[in-house]
């Protein structure tokens, strides 16, 4: 069936009200995640000052918060098979609100980054097992716009986040950025009380502790030693050693999965074709574009001598960008089907991105701006795209499964992102190349972002055919 057959046999764009109010309710919790995540280095001065140490030594309190969003979320799947994914779920905002208020009551910087760690780990719990019960409760075909509802709110938050950070910094202090999360988390839970569907748990049953030890601790290596080549403070040598544990780590890992019958991280679901296509091209996009919002303001400020707050406000136009697409992505992946809506938009994405780094802001504000809205828009679709593909052809018994490993290698190459984008800088600073450095790393990272999108050529038209219309 060719893609304007698949459109003529498409549903209705809407959601049933059920599958709706589970994506509000799971994007409202992503969003009280991503605020408080978004907010916290805007106070940085202020916890060091307050804490007596400094702003680099806060700063491990946004990478301890990573590392502990790493390390458990291979186990995040298999939790929610045991335990139930509601209760699981309602367990992680518990514990966020908890070590939330903890974090407020930090004495000392140790402590702030331990409960950091912490802070991690609930967010390891919430994210897939909340994208778990909406890909649960949504029919196939309403997946597309029920995945654009869950991330939509998320989306939001990272615009409000450093402003809410400073401002609060500013009158009542910096610890009510954590504080803030109580009546937000509150009422987050009388919502999934309330509101979200159950599945139960299935109980005891086959549990793989090795397995959960060498993927969650090996991701944890390769998240810390990318995340320190793009800290230019950072020496090599710690990075390197970090990043070749973590290889040999997860090395360990496959070839203990080969020989586990229930391992933590399914490998066989990449025998399936969508599923191993979506990781592969979203992979590779997710690496061009990961480092965006560090390399945006870098730009800005170093090369382009725009003030921070000005910088901010031109990040925001992708951010725009972005939002705006979440309104139109079930109506053009219907038009155009998968593999088409893919290249096209990573293509577009592409060539912002490429022009990004060309355009001079200063004397031509309105193209610069319109490349950036560009950017923002065709990252969107590829996001949701990438992210919905992935479930085209799991069965539901494998949600869980599909639900860690894919979120578990999204979060991998959205730090090989930043790693990459620093290490052109860094690349460019050496050789001397001046300000030429920056306008060519947006050229060699949109390369790679047509590379992704020349990936999804080799897929079959039908490709997330049975996402796009209903069930006969």
């Amino acid at each position: 069936m060719p893609p304007a057959a698949t459109a003529a046999a498409a549903p209705p764009e809407h959601l049933s009200p059920q599958t709706r109010r589970t994506a509000w309710i799971v994007s409202s919790i992503f969003f009280v995640e991503q605020l408080d995540a978004t907010s916290v280095a805007s106070a940085l001065p202020a916890m060091a000052a307050d804490l007596n140490s400094d702003t680099v030594t806060l700063s491990a309190t946004i990478t301890a918060y990573l590392l502990g969003l790493t390390i458990l979320i291979p186990l995040s799947g298999r939790l929610a098979e045991r335990h139930g994914d509601k209760r699981v779920f309602a367990g992680a905002i518990w514990l966020f609100l908890a070590s939330s208020i903890a974090c407020g009551f930090a004495p000392n910087a140790l402590v702030l980054i331990v409960l950091r760690f912490v802070q991690g780990m609930a967010g390891a719990l919430m994210a897939p097992v909340g994208r778990l019960i909406v890909l649960r409760t949504a029919a196939k075909h309403e997946l597309v716009e029920a995945m654009a509802l869950v991330i939509l709110l998320a989306m939001i938050a990272p615009m409000v986040g450093p402003f809410l950070g400073g401002l609060l910094t500013t009158y009542v202090g910096w610890r009510w950025i954590f504080w803030i999360n109580v009546p937000l988390c509150l009422g987050a839970l009388w919502l999934v009380r309330r509101f979200l569907p159950a599945t139960e748990g299935r109980g005891q049953g086959a549990f793989d502790l090795r397995g959960t030890l060498l993927s969650g601790i090996g991701f944890a290596c390769l998240m810390w030693g990318l995340m320190a080549l793009a800290e230019a403070r950072v020496r090599t040598g710690p990075a390197v050693a970090a990043l070749a544990a973590g290889a040999l780590l997860v090395a360990a890992y496959v070839r203990h999965a080969r020989r586990t019958a229930e391992p933590v991280l399914a490998l066989d679901l990449l025998t399936l074709r969508s599923f191993r296509d979506a990781m592969a091209g979203g992979s590779v996009f997710r690496i061009a574009v990961g480092g965006v919002p560090f390399l945006l303001p870098v730009t800005l400020q170093q090369r382009d001598g725009y003030s921070p707050l000005e910088a901010g406000l031109f990040v925001l136009v992708p951010a725009v960008g972005g939002f705006a697409m979440k309104f139109f992505s079930g109506k053009i992946l219907r038009r155009t089907g998968y593999r088409k809506g893919l290249f096209l938009h990573g293509a577009l994405a592409a060539g912002c991105l490429a022009a990004a780094g060309w355009v001079p802001p200063r004397e031509a504000m309105v193209v610069y701006a319109a490349t950036l809205f560009g950017f923002g828009w065709a990252r969107s679709l590829q996001m949701n795209a990438y992210g919905t593909l992935a479930y085209a052809d799991v069965a539901r018994p494998r949600l869980a499964a599909a639900t860690s490993f894919f979120l578990a290698i999204q979060n991998l190459t959205v730090a090989m992102g930043v790693a990459a984008a620093a290490l052109l800088l860094q690349g460019g600073a050496a050789a001397g190349t001046g300000d030429a450095a920056y306008s060519w790393v947006y050229l060699v990272l949109g390369a790679v972002a047509l590379a992704s999108a020349a990936m999804t050529l080799a897929m079959p038209p039908s490709a997330g055919r049975d996402l796009l219309q209903a069930k006969r």
